[in-house]
C-alpha cells in the first residue's frame, strides 16, 4: 500500500517549469557574445559555479523527485518491481539514444563528406525522434501505430548510415549528451529505488555512496580497462547522486508516514549545506568534471528552492503561478529539443535562427528571455494539436 500523497504536485510542477524555462534560455544565452561572467557557464578549473551551472542539477534533482511517483503510479497499474525496471529502462535507453544522436549533430562529423548537409540530417533526426516517441492518437490502430513508430525508427537507421566523420568513422561517442547524461543518471537511480524501497534514510546513505565513487574512480582516469572506463563515466556517479538527493527530498514532503515536514525540510537543507560546505574543503567546485563540491553545492541550492516552493504552494496555496509554467512542465522534453529542432529546419534552408543584431549584449539578452517564452507559447500550441514528446 502506497503511503505517498496522491494527485498533481504543484511544487514539483512548479520547479519542473521553471527549471526547463531556464534550461531554454541559457542554453540559447550560451550563443550571445559580451554578456556578463555571470551568465556563463564557468571553466572546469575556475572552483566557482554561476547559476547557469545550477539548471542541469536542478533538472537532475526534479527527475529524481518524481520517481516515487511514477513508481507508485506503475505499481498502482499491477506492474511488479521487474516491469517497473523494464518500463524504466526503455525510458533511460530512449534519452540516451536521443543524446548520442544529438552529440553527433553538433560535432563529431566530416561536412565535405556528408551526402546530406548537417543541418538537414539533424533536421531529419528530430523528425525521427518525433515520429519513434510522440504521444499518437488513441483512436488510431495498433498497426498504425506501430507503422509511425517503424518510419522513425528507419529513419534513425538511415541517418545512421549517412552520417560521416573523420576518416570514414561514422557515428561516434564523444559524450552522452545532456539528455544521455539525464538518461543514465534517471536509470541507476531508478535501480537504487527499486531496491532500497522508500527507506529515506538509506536513499540517503545511497546518494552519499555514488557521492564516494567520485573520488575512489578518480585516480584511474585516463588508464585502459574497467577502472579506466569508471574513472571516464565518474561524471554519472555524481549526477546519480543529485537525481536520488531529489528522490529524498520527495520521501521527506510527500511520504504521510512523515507528517513533520517543515522540520524535515529544514534538516535537510541544514545538512546538504554541511555536507556541501565540507566537500568545497576537498574538491575544487567544478560542472565540466562533476565534483562532489558542485554536486552536493546543488543539491543545497535545490533543496533552497524547493522548500520555497513548497511553502508557497503547498502550505500558502498560491497556486496561480503554476499556470504559467504548466506547458514547459508538462512537456520537458518537447520544449527542449524545439529549439534545436528550428534551428536545424531554418538551417537547413540556408537561414539563421537569431537575427545578427541580437547576437550580442543586452539585445541578445532580450532575445534569449523573448525566445525561452516564445518556446513556452509553441509548445502550448503544439499540445493543443495534440503534439506531445514523453518517453
Amino acid at each position: 500500500m502506497s503511503t505517498l500523497t496522491s494527485g498533481r504536485i504543484l511544487s514539483i510542477d512548479l520547479f519542473r517549469g521553471l527549471t526547463i524555462l531556464v534550461m531554454v534560455f541559457v542554453n540559447e544565452l550560451a550563443g550571445i557574445a559580451d554578456i556578463p561572467a555571470w551568465m556563463k557557464h564557468v571553466a572546469a578549473d575556475a572552483d566557482t559555479m554561476t547559476f547557469v551551472d545550477l539548471v542541469f542539477p536542478a533538472f537532475l534533482f526534479i527527475v529524481g523527485m518524481s520517481i516515487p511517483f511514477a513508481v507508485q503510479a506503475r505499481v498502482n497499474k499491477g506492474d511488479n518491481s521487474w516491469q517497473v525496471f523494464k518500463h524504466g529502462l526503455v525510458r533511460a535507453l530512449g534519452l540516451i539514444i536521443i543524446g548520442f544522436y544529438m552529440v553527433n549533430s553538433i560535432g563529431g562529423y566530416d561536412a565535405s563528406s556528408m551526402a546530406i548537409s548537417i543541418p538537414l540530417w539533424t533536421f531529419c533526426m528530430y523528425i525521427s525522434v518525433l515520429l519513434v516517441w510522440c504521444s499518437l492518437p488513441k483512436a488510431w490502430s495498433n498497426a498504425l501505430q506501430l507503422s509511425v513508430r517503424a518510419v522513425g525508427i528507419a529513419g534513425l537507421a538511415v541517418l545512421w548510415w549517412l552520417f560521416e566523420g573523420p576518416n570514414d568513422t561514422g557515428m561516434t561517442y564523444q559524450w552522452w549528451g545532456i539528455l544521455g547524461l539525464i538518461g543514465w543518471a534517471y536509470l541507476f537511480a531508478l535501480i537504487a529505488y527499486l531496491l532500497v524501497g522508500q527507506r529515506p534514510l538509506l536513499i540517503g546513505l545511497v546518494a552519499i555512496g555514488f557521492i564516494g565513487l567520485f573520488p575512489l574512480f578518480a585516480p584511474y582516469e585516463g588508464q585502459s580497462g574497467l577502472l579506466g572506463w569508471f574513472a571516464q563515466e565518474n561524471r554519472n556517479h555524481t549526477h546519480t547522486a543529485m537525481v536520488l538527493a531529489g528522490t529524498l527530498m520527495s520521501l521527506l514532503c510527500f511520504d504521510n508516514r512523515y507528517p513533520k515536514r517543515h522540520l524535515n525540510l529544514g534538516l535537510y537543507i541544514v545538512i546538504s549545506g554541511i555536507l556541501a560546505y565540507l566537500s568545497c574543503q576537498l574538491w575544487p567546485i567544478s560542472k565540466i568534471w562533476a565534483t562532489p563540491s558542485w554536486a552536493l553545492l546543488s543539491i543545497f541550492f535545490c533543496s533552497l528552492l524547493f522548500a520555497l516552493f513548497y511553502q508557497l504552494l503547498e502550505v500558502q496555496k498560491y497556486t496561480a503561478i503554476t499556470k504559467v509554467f504548466e506547458p514547459a512542465a508538462n512537456n520537458p522534453l518537447l520544449i527542449y529539443i524545439l529549439p534545436y529542432i528550428i534551428a536545424a529546419g531554418l538551417g537547413s534552408l540556408g537561414l539563421s535562427l537569431r537575427p545578427e543584431v541580437q547576437s550580442s549584449g543586452v539585445p541578445g539578452m532580450l532575445w534569449s528571455v523573448a525566445f525561452a517564452l516564445s518556446m513556452m507559447v509553441l509548445v502550448t500550441l503544439l499540445n493543443r494539436l495534440g503534439v506531445r514528446l514523453k518517453l
